[in-house]
C-alpha cells in the first residue's frame, strides 16, 4: 500500500466513524419523523426538504474543491497571506449565494405549493427551513479542514447536524408534531452545524475579505471562475437529480408516494455513507498526486477497495433491508423495500467510480467531467419519464439506478481512456 492510498485510509476513518454515527441517528430521527407525521405529511416534509437543498445545490459553488485546488500550492509554498485571499474569496461566493437562493426558494414555494399539495400555512415554515439551510453555508469551512488535512477534527464537528437533528426530532414530537415542528427542527440543526464548522475552520486561518485582496486572487489565478462554474455545474447535476426526482414523483403521484420514496431514499443512504467518505477523503490526495504524476496508480487502487465495499453494500441491503425499514416505519410505508435495494445498488455503483469524477476535477478537466455528468443526467431524466408513470416509485429507484450505471461509464471511460500523449497531464485551457 502506497502512502497516498494509506493517508486516505486513516482520513477516511475518522470520516467513516462520524458517518457511521451520523447514520446511526438518521435512522433515529427518520423513525420519529415517520412515525410522528404519518405518510402524507412525511411527504410533504420531504418535499419541502428535496426543494432545500434542490436550491442549495443549483445556486451553492462548491468552494471547498476550489479551496483545496487552489490552495494546495499555496500550504506547500507557505504562503499564508494567498491562502488567506482564496479562503476569504470563497466565503464571500458563499454567502453571495446563499442570498441570492433565499429569494429564489421563496418563489420557488409559492409557484410549486399547489403543483405538490403544500398548503399555505406551511409557506413560512417551509421558508424559514429553505433560508437557514442557505445562509449556513459550510462548504469553505469543510475546503479548509481537508485541505490541512484535519479529518479527525472535521469527523467531530460533522457529527454537530445530525445530533442537533436527532435532539430536535424528539421535541418536535413532543411539542410541536406537525410538519412545521420537524422544519424548524431540521433548520436549528443546519445552523448549528455551520457554526461549528465555521469555528473549526477559522481557528488556525483568517479570510482576506478587502476588495483589493479578493481583485489579486482573481489576478493571480485566471482559471478559477471557470473551475467554479464547471464544479458548481457538474455538482448540480448530480445533488439536485436526488431532488428533482422526489419532486417529480410528489407531483405525478402525490404526497405519499414522495414520502414512501424519500424514507427509500434516506434508508439507502444510511447504509452508504461510505460513498462520501471516501469521495472526500480522496480529494486533496489526487491533487498531490497529480502534481507527482502517480494519480493514475493512485485511482486503480481506490476503485479496487470500493468495488469490494460496493458488493458488500449491496449484499447488507438485500439482508437487512426488510427488517432495518419495519423497525423505523409503520406498515404504510411497507412498499419501500424493493426501492431501498435498488438505490443501495446504485449507490454501490457511486461507491465503485467515486474517484473517477473528482480525479478528472483535479486534473483540470472540469469541462470534460461536467458533459459526462450532464448525459448521465439526461439519461436519468429520460428513465425517469419513462418508468415512472408506470412502475411508480420502483420506477424512480430504477430510474436513479440507470443514471448511476451512466455516469460510472462515462467518467471510468473520461479517466482511464488511453491517450499516446497523456492529455490527463494537460489541464484543459481556460477561456479567459
Amino acid at each position: 500500500m502506497n502512502a497516498g492510498l494509506r493517508r486516505i485510509g486513516i482520513n477516511a476513518g475518522w470520516l467513516l466513524a462520524a458517518r457511521g454515527f451520523q447514520a446511526a441517528l438518521s435512522v433515529a430521527y427518520l423513525a420519529i419523523a415517520t412515525r410522528t407525521l404519518g405518510l402524507a405529511d412525511f411527504g410533504r416534509f420531504a418535499l419541502v426538504v428535496a426543494i432545500g437543498q434542490g436550491i442549495s445545490a443549483i445556486v451553492g459553488f462548491q468552494t471547498w474543491q476550489f479551496v483545496v485546488r487552489f490552495g494546495t500550492p499555496a500550504l506547500i509554498a507557505g504562503d499564508d497571506a494567498a491562502l488567506g485571499r482564496i479562503i476569504g474569496l470563497s466565503a464571500v461566493l458563499d454567502f453571495a449565494a446563499a442570498a441570492i437562493g433565499s429569494l429564489v426558494a421563496l418563489g420557488t414555494i409559492v409557484l410549486l405549493g399547489p403543483l405538490l399539495s403544500i398548503p399555505r400555512e406551511l409557506y413560512g415554515a417551509s421558508f424559514g427551513f429553505c433560508f437557514a439551510m442557505l445562509i449556513a453555508v459550510r462548504s469553505t469551512p469543510t475546503g479548509v479542514l481537508r485541505l490541512e488535512q484535519r479529518f479527525r477534527e472535521a469527523a467531530v464537528v460533522d457529527s454537530v447536524l445530525p445530533s442537533v437533528r436527532a435532539a430536535g426530532a424528539v421535541l418536535a414530537a413532543l411539542l410541536l408534531p406537525t410538519v412545521g415542528g420537524f422544519l424548524y427542527a431540521w433548520a436549528l440543526a443546519e445552523l448549528a452545524a455551520a457554526v461549528f464548522y465555521w469555528r473549526a475552520a477559522l481557528r488556525e486561518r483568517r479570510p482576506a475579505l478587502s476588495p483589493a485582496d479578493l481583485r489579486q486572487v482573481a489576478r493571480e489565478e485566471p482559471s478559477l471562475w471557470r473551475f467554479l462554474l464547471l464544479t458548481n455545474l457538474s455538482s448540480t447535476l448530480t445533488m439536485t437529480t436526488k431532488q428533482v426526482t422526489l419532486i417529480v414523483i410528489g407531483a405525478f403521484a402525490g404526497p405519499a408516494a414522495a414520502g414512501m420514496f424519500r424514507v427509500a431514499s434516506q434508508l439507502a443512504q444510511a447504509l452508504v455513507k461510505a460513498t462520501q467518505t471516501f469521495s472526500r477523503a480522496a480529494y486533496a490526495e489526487l491533487v498531490l498526486a497529480i502534481t507527482k504524476g502517480s494519480d493514475r496508480a493512485l485511482l486503480i487502487q481506490l476503485t479496487a477497495v470500493a468495488g469490494l465495499a460496493a458488493i458488500a453494500m449491496v449484499g447488507v441491503a438485500a439482508i437487512f433491508g426488510e427488517p432495518l425499514l419495519n423497525l423505523i416505519a409503520t406498515e404504510q410505508f411497507s412498499g419501500a423495500y424493493l426501492p431501498i435495494v435498488i438505490l443501495v445498488a446504485a449507490a454501490g455503483l457511486d461507491l465503485f467510480g467515486f474517484a473517477f469524477e473528482p480525479a478528472m476535477t483535479a486534473r483540470g478537466h472540469t469541462g470534460s467531467a461536467f458533459r459526462l455528468r450532464l448525459v448521465a443526467t439526461l439519461v436519468q431524466g429520460a428513465l425517469l419519464l419513462l418508468l415512472l408513470p408506470a412502475f411508480g416509485i420502483v420506477g424512480g429507484a430504477w430510474a436513479t439506478f440507470g443514471g448511476s450505471l451512466a455516469a460510472i461509464l462515462l467518467t471510468g471511460w473520461g479517466v482511464f481512456r488511453p491517450s499516446p500523449d497523456d492529455p490527463q497531464r494537460r489541464p484543459e485551457p481556460s477561456p479567459l
